[in-house]
């Protein structure tokens, strides 16, 4: 009662106050000894004061505290919650008011109230189906999206048991009731998929995630938050026949059409052979020849893009010397007509690179390309190699005396799409697969102008591929000190690793102190409790940044990392 404020009102006027209400109304206390009690009360609400205490008989016990609105010296009003009691004073009867300022209350409780506004509007409009459920499955509440999605309005909805929507067929009805028992029974469920039948009996997909709410008197309810996934599914449907079909084409050309391309190489080698062929016939039977060689080059390369993204080989320790010395050797062997020459400065063992069988093929592509659109019959190419600063990658720089490669089209060259004006035509998918293989391994392919400035005196295409490290013993037992977690379908993982390799490289980390795991990857075993969100980037220990993380964030995690101990970049 310290703080609170005591006023003494006898016939109308204050003939005591206490230094704790003076001050509230910041008055002196004499300036409102044997002043109207009125003259403290705000006008617009001295009414509510005096209905309020005339309601009360004299002398009555247990009178419930009410709201009043009194008048600063300032002229500021003074929100307050007033008890009152008669009592004899000087013998004559009297009003004891204690008053108690609630000016903050009235802010905190219109802030929570428009909290509840928000909370409401943005649950009424939401795109997420949300149900209340009791522990026994009955709808207590529902949202706009909820009446959308099963197409019933709010008083069809409520009272009814949540079981009444599974769909009729029976393989699709016992996995849902189990899921549904798993909710009921309290579990907390994410991302967990089913159907549900809507009022036009039409299946629904659905994504549901749940979660307990506890209430005041100790009873529960259930959240059941459910997205419509339809659409998404009945695509994965139609990209799984697509995939077929891609498939048994792919199976006709890489099958069919190979057994058609060696028998043309066979034939045409027969008649090449023939003693009484036409000499002046023969070099159209080495275009010929080299037609089919490219025909069925392509159809390798096709079954070679599916297996690059599907299931690609196990990276390995792999000296490019080897690589670039096939890939010589192969792209030679296509063009018999022409003298290729090659000037390098790699030597066997110089580098190791993480790679895998698929690497020569960027190498070759590369050659490749650049001997067929140079028309000239004495092709050089130069390749310069170095390795980065920080020995976490090595650069391979081709240069050819080509015809070069447009500014235009210099974006594009690595890939068959593109607007109509500016797709790559007639190119094959060589460049397209090298394009691929190095992304795979996790490194880069671009390409410039050999004399900066000139695109017509030649092309310099450059691959920057991870090098080959032999795994850290870390204390710790793990694989690396960053571990980034994403998903196919997440949206902020990809800005979120472009920021963490931003950080990593600003920082003169090496890249493979990054491992990158992709929870949606059927090898990959990685709980919901161990990742329940991605992106997830996880920094030595239990330190760990998820959702739409900021430079900042990632800024300061990487510092605490690198002055650990054991951090072994540091050494």
């Amino acid at each position: 009662m310290a703080n609170d404020g005591i006023v003494v009102v006898q016939d109308s006027r204050i003939v005591m106050i206490n230094p704790a209400l003076a001050k509230m109304l910041e008055y002196n206390e004499s300036d409102l000894v044997g002043a109207a009690f009125e003259s403290v009360l705000d006008p617009v609400a001295t009414h509510l004061f005096q209905e309020k205490q005339e309601g009360f008989a004299f002398g009555e016990q247990s009178r419930s505290s009410f709201r009043a609105r009194f008048l600063t010296g300032k002229n500021a009003p003074l929100n307050v919650e007033v008890s009152t009691a008669d009592f004899i004073f000087d013998g004559r009867p009297a009003i004891v008011v204690v008053a108690r300022n609630i000016d903050q209350q009235l802010e905190l409780e219109a802030a929570v109230e428009q909290s509840e506004i928000r909370y409401k509007k943005l649950y009424e409009s939401s795109p997420i189906a949300y149900f209340t459920l009791s522990p026994r499955g009955i709808i207590q509440g529902v949202n706009s999206a909820a009446e959308r999605l099963l197409g019933y309005p709010e008083n069809e909805l409520l009272r009814r048991g949540i079981t009444s929507f599974l769909p009729s067929d029976p393989t699709d009805t016992d996995t849902a009731r189990q899921l549904i028992s798993e909710v009921l029974e309290g579990h907390s469920i994410k991302d967990r998929e089913m159907r549900l039948r809507n009022a036009d009996g039409e299946s629904v997909w659905v994504s549901i995630s749940s979660s307990v709410l506890p209430e005041d008197d100790k009873s529960t309810t259930i959240a059941l938050m459910v997205i419509d996934i339809t659409h998404r599914k009945e695509a994965e449907e139609q990209e799984s026949i697509e995939r077929e079909r891609a498939n048994l084409y792919l199976e006709v050309m890489t099958h069919d059409l190979n057994n058609c391309n060696q028998t043309l190489l066979f034939t045409l080698g027969l008649i090449e052979a023939s003693p009484d062929f036409p000499g002046d016939l023969r070099p159209l039977v080495t275009q010929s020849t080299w037609n089919v060689k490219r025909a069925a080059r392509m159809v390798a390369n096709l079954r070679l893009l599916m297996a690059v993204h599907e299931n690609p080989p196990i990276k390995e320790k792999t000296d490019p010397f080897g690589s670039l010395q096939r890939a010589i050797s192969s792209v030679r062997q296509d063009f018999p007509w022409k003298q290729i020459t090659l000037r390098s400065d790699l030597k066997p063992g110089e580098f190791y690179v993480a790679a895998h069988t698929y690497f020569d093929l960027v190498f070759f592509n590369i050659v490749h390309n650049s001997a067929m659109h140079d028309e000239r019959d004495d092709i050089e190419v130069e390749v310069q190699c170095e390795e980065s600063d920080h020995g976490d990658s090595v650069r391979f720089e081709f240069l050819d005396k080509g015809p070069g490669i447009p500014d235009s089209l210099k974006e594009f060259i690595f890939k068959r799409t593109g607007s109509p004006t500016i797709q790559i035509v007639g190119r094959g998918l060589g460049l397209t697969v090298a394009d691929a293989i190095t992304k795979q391994l996790g490194g880069k392919v671009w390409v410039e102008d050999r004399v900066k400035g000139r695109a017509s005196e030649g092309a310099r295409f450059v691959v920057v591929v991870p090098s080959w490290r032999e795994p850290l013993d870390l204390p710790c037992g793990k694989n690396s000190c960053i571990t980034f977690y994403k998903s196919n379908h997440c949206l902020f993982c990809e800005p979120a690793f472009e920021i963490l390799m931003g950080l990593v490289q600003e920082f003169g980390l090496p890249s493979r102190s990054v491992e990158v795991v992709n929870v949606d990857d059927p090898s990959v075993s990685v709980s919901e409790n161990d990742v329940p969100v991605v992106p997830l980037i996880r920094l030595c220990g239990d330190h760990q940044v998820s959702g739409f993380v900021s430079d900042d964030q990632l800024r300061t995690a990487l510092m605490g990392l690198m002055v650990k101990p054991c951090y072994p970049y540091n050494r």
